[in-house]
Order: C-alpha cells, then sequence, then structure tokens
C-alpha cells in the first residue's frame, strides 16, 4: 500500500472508528483498524463483533493494498502530526511507514488475515429516512433503557413502524417510559430492538452528518449508511414488553407548566435530595401553582412553588427526580403537561402544543 491524503480527513475517519474498537486478550485484533484501499479511497474497518463500523476518506492511491494497525496509537499519532501538508502512508511486509515533511514513523501491524470477515448484508428490507428525524427521535429515548444487560429486551430501544403506523421510538427501565413518535411510515418494517451501547454509537457517529441516512435490515443484523460511513451492529433478540398496556388513559388530574421554570426549579431542589433522589410534588386544588419539597437529613430541606395551571384535587406524589430531568430537552414544547390517575398510579408527561414525545414515570411507594 502506497498512498497519500491530508490530515482532516485521516483523523476524522480514526476518530469514529477508534471507539468501536477493544481490547480482547484472547483476539488481540480487535484492537485494530483495518485499513484497505478501493480506487481513489481509503477505507477504515473496525469491529467489536457486536458492532462494526465503516469509514471511507478521498486519498492519492498509488499502490493498493491492506494492513490492520493499532487502532489507539495510529489515531493519537495522527492527531499530533501537523496540521498542513499531505500525510504518506507506505506499507512495508506487515508495517506502515507515517511520513510528513518533518517526520517518520513505523507502526507494526497485525496479520489482516486475522481481522473479522465483516457480515454481508443483502437488504431484504431497505429504507430512507432523514438523518435530522431519525438521530432526534432516537435522542428522546434512548437515556431511558435499563443499565441492566442481565435484561436485553429493555437493555435497548425498540424502533417500530409497522403498516399504518408512524415510526416509533420506545424505551424503558420499568421505572420511566419514554416514547417518541416521528412522521414516517416504512410499510412492512416490523420492530426491533437496538441494543443501547449500538444506540450511543449511532448518536456519536451520525450527529454532524447530513442527508438521509439508509437503513438495511436482514436477519439479527441492522446496517445505517449515509454517504462514506456505514454502521453494523447486532439486534436483541426477543419480544418486547406490551408497553401501550401501562399507559394510563384516564386522568384525574391535570398540571400545565412552563419548561424552564419547572427545570430550573428541579436543579435548586436537587441539591437536597435525599439518597434516593427523591422529591415530592404537591398540587393544591383551585391553587395557581404547584409546590416540589425535598429533604436531605445531612444538608437540610427545600421547597419552591411553581407558577403552573392545575385541574383536579389536592394530590401529592413522590418520584426521582432525575427520572424527570432527564426527559425535558426532548419535549419540543415550552410548555409541559403532568397528567395523574391517582398518588400511587405512573404519571404521564406531554407537550401541550406537541404530543409527539411522551414520558411515563413510576412514583415511589411508601416515602
Amino acid at each position: 500500500m502506497k498512498i497519500s491524503c491530508f490530515k482532516k480527513n485521516l483523523q476524522k475517519a480514526l476518530l469514529l472508528s477508534d471507539k468501536i474498537s477493544i481490547n480482547n486478550p484472547t483476539l488481540p485484533v480487535l484492537s485494530a483498524v483495518l485499513i484497505s484501499t478501493n480506487k481513489n479511497s481509503l477505507i477504515f474497518s473496525t469491529t467489536n463483533l457486536e458492532m462494526a463500523l465503516k469509514v471511507s476518506i478521498p486519498a492519492k492511491v498509488e499502490k493498493e493494498g491492506r494492513i490492520a494497525l493499532p487502532s489507539k496509537l495510529f489515531s493519537n499519532l495522527i492527531s499530533s502530526l501537523p496540521d498542513n501538508g499531505e500525510i504518506r502512508l507506505n506499507s512495508i511486509d506487515n508495517n506502515m511507514v507515517v511520513a510528513t515533511d518533518i517526520s517518520s514513523t513505523t507502526i507494526k501491524g497485525f496479520p489482516t488475515e486475522d481481522f473479522p470477515i465483516l457480515p454481508e448484508i443483502k437488504e431484504k428490507q431497505t429504507f430512507n429516512i432523514s438523518i435530522n428525524d431519525f438521530l432526534p427521535g432516537l435522542r428522546s429515548v434512548y437515556y431511558a433503557t435499563s443499565n441492566s444487560e442481565m435484561k436485553p429486551e429493555i437493555n435497548s430501544v425498540l424502533l417500530n413502524s409497522s403498516k399504518g403506523v408512524p415510526t416509533t421510538f420506545v424505551a424503558t427501565d420499568t421505572f420511566r417510559l419514554a416514547e417518541k413518535i416521528i412522521p414516517y411510515n416504512f410499510s412492512g418494517f416490523s420492530g426491533i430492538l437496538i441494543p443501547y451501547k449500538s444506540t450511543v454509537e449511532i448518536l456519536r457517529i451520525f450527529e454532524n452528518e447530513e442527508g438521509d441516512l439508509t437503513i438495511k435490515i436482514e436477519d439479527n443484523n441492522l446496517v445505517l449508511q449515509n454517504n462514506n460511513i456505514e454502521f453494523l451492529t447486532r439486534l436483541v433478540e426477543g419480544n418486547y414488553i406490551d408497553y401501550k398496556q401501562i399507559i394510563p388513559k384516564d386522568f384525574s388530574n391535570t398540571v400545565t407548566i412552563d419548561k424552564k421554570d419547572l427545570t430550573s426549579s428541579l436543579k435548586s431542589a436537587s441539591m437536597f435530595c435525599g439518597k434516593l433522589n427523591e422529591i415530592r410534588l404537591k398540587i393544591y386544588k383551585n391553587e395557581d401553582y404547584i409546590e416540589l419539597q425535598t429533604n436531605n437529613p445531612d444538608l437540610g430541606e427545600h421547597t419552591i412553588n411553581i407558577k403552573a395551571k392545575t385541574d383536579g384535587s389536592d394530590l401529592v406524589s413522590v418520584f426521582n427526580y432525575r427520572y424527570l430531568i432527564d426527559c425535558l430537552s426532548s419535549f419540543n414544547s415550552e410548555k409541559i403537561v403532568f397528567k395523574f390517575d391517582g398518588e400511587k398510579k405512573p404519571f404521564l408527561i406531554t407537550g401541550l402544543d406537541d404530543t409527539s414525545f411522551r414520558y411515563l414515570i413510576m412514583p415511589m411507594k411508601d416515602i
């Protein structure tokens, strides 16, 4: 292999690839990035056997070839080189010589035959969607997944778009649930479960990209493509919970409140939360405010009133304030609506002007 290319292109590809590679004592090549040529392009491939990434960049190719290099070492080296001028890459045997006008570095590579073969998707199902719709949909819910990998179904995001139903993203850890609907409908698209770790990588990899995202699904694999980037992940096998059954349909209390007021009030109240992050919300009949209370035996207590429009009877609900803080950025509406059906039942939060996002929180018991 003998090629030359610009640092900014190399650096972008390596920064995207580096977090996919992993250190694995039994399979050291998983810490490598496989570099290969294709006409006037340089292709970077990484995998951890659960996810895989291919990134291509323009390059002047004088001699074709392929080599597997330690991903982190190569990325750190490229980042340290001067920004101006071209970088020349020349593979000799199983080593890569990285040269600029003022430096030359030789990096030892891995045997390329040890690098895992990435699966080829035959495009049984292919869909196109704007990145500006897909990523916000995923970002609206992914944080609500369970942290436990012992239950992979809820350690994932459900992506569903059955016939006649708009595309829906859902995540839950059984203590809270987030649902986001976007105005796309893919005929014949069945629900898939995207692992939490993969959703984090999808958001990272495509956050600065534009245009459409091509979605390909085959068996237990999902591929996302945009321009020069191709990301593959294994999907979680299993059935998602019937989450719609737990969303209440009737409500005895509603509260309409300004999102900014609530956000700032939660930040001050959270300083005095107990070990369980509990916060007490009080609604008073015929009053134009709600009350938030927190108490920490070691620090003190805090009470704050927030202007609100209330409808219903007196009510007290205790819940984990972090669950509420997490979801606020997912609402497009400046005013949000709390809907209650009693003190011990889960309560629903929606936007006043935009109901495409719904969030459910289970209250704490016996506090």
